[in-house]
């Protein structure tokens, strides 16, 4: 017996052609971004943009899904439904809190701040530090007024020790420690934004304490291939050497290949672990002119050896991204 709906008759016939070869064209465009999300393909600018909203893409598989049940056209539904079971099954973990590791070392809070080129409150962002005792901060996009503005607002008393590269706009990166650091500038990776490496003196670790402060380029048009490059030249996890930590604005969410390719030499995503990681952190504050909805490309990788006991995303007045804190406990001694 046919599963096929069967056309209305007389003068109704045409919407309900029309309304079949949407349903198809639609089931097509879901198997594309289906495929190419599955298969990690990344051709070109206009399918990086879209990965980016892979979460977006299957929660947005309910408009045809509901379109085909009240046509009854079974086949597309058919077709929508197991896109859609695909791209939920590879979202929805990240809503769901892992297993931590069994780890006994000394906690490290980290956090990240993307100033969008001094636009952010350095003041919010000082703030920040003092009343989540962060132990490290990260920031993006820092800019010489930038460092004078934190100064002013206290963060040397509270993280004394610091690898700053002040640039223009977006090309500047630093790290503030509460512990003494060392430049550690083999791990630092090709890019064209500074991404500074330090090692952290932290008492009582079981090992030595590896950060980058992350800022590859944004995969805009023209730019993918060395957004590719700067993802991949990020240092690998070291699980039997030293504790890596990798923390910033990647410019890329757990949808694109290359990150999920350096998760896999032995890192874990801080918000995924948490079961936060589709929590948005760019373009979440609504700027005039964008209506596109907030994804989580700010975060904190670290090896498998720590444990992330908790993640928190928090607004920072003048950017347009949200600041992470992730709250680690490192490996025994």
């Amino acid at each position: 017996m046919s599963t096929a709906p069967e056309a209305p008759a007389g003068g109704r016939r045409w919407w309900w052609r029309a309304g079949q070869a949407l349903l198809w064209g639609l089931a097509a465009g879901w198997v594309a971004f289906t495929g190419l999300r599955v298969l990690g393909l990344e051709p070109g600018w206009p399918v990086v943009a879209a990965l980016a909203y892979t979460p977006y893409v299957a929660l947005a598989s309910l408009g045809p899904l509901g379109i085909a049940a009240a046509l009854r056209a079974w086949r597309p539904l058919v077709v929508v439904a197991a896109c859609a079971a695909v791209l939920v099954a590879l979202v929805a973990p990240r809503a769901l809190p892992a297993s931590p590791p069994a780890a006994a070392g000394p906690q490290l809070r980290v956090m990240t701040a993307n100033v969008y080129g001094g636009g952010g409150d350095a003041a919010t962002v000082v703030e920040l530090v003092r009343r989540n005792e962060v132990d490290v901060l990260t920031v993006q996009e820092l800019t010489g007024p930038v460092v004078e503005a934190l100064a002013a607002a206290g963060i040397d008393a509270l993280l004394p020790h610091q690898e700053l590269r002040a640039g223009r706009a977006a090309e500047g990166s630093g790290v503030y420690a509460r512990f003494p650091l060392a430049v550690a500038a083999e791990l630092e990776p090709g890019s064209s934004f500074a991404m500074p490496a330090v090692r952290l003196q932290l008492p009582g670790a079981a090992a030595t304490v590896e950060l980058v402060a992350v800022h590859p380029v944004p995969p805009l048009a023209g730019q993918i291939p060395v957004w590719r490059r700067e993802l991949r030249s990020l240092p690998p996890a070291t699980p039997d050497g030293a504790v890596r930590v990798l923390a910033g604005d990647f410019n890329a969410t757990l949808d694109h290949a290359p990150l999920r390719e350096l998760l896999a030499t032995g890192y874990v995503d801080a918000g995924d672990a948490t079961g936060a990681g589709l929590a948005g952190t760019w373009r979440s504050d609504r700027r005039p002119g964008s209506l596109l909805p907030a994804v989580p490309i700010d975060r904190v990788l670290v090896d498998t050896r720590v444990a992330v006991d908790g993640l928190s995303v928090h607004r920072v007045p003048g950017s347009d991204h949200r600041s992470v804190i992730a709250e680690l406990t490192l490996p025994a001694p």
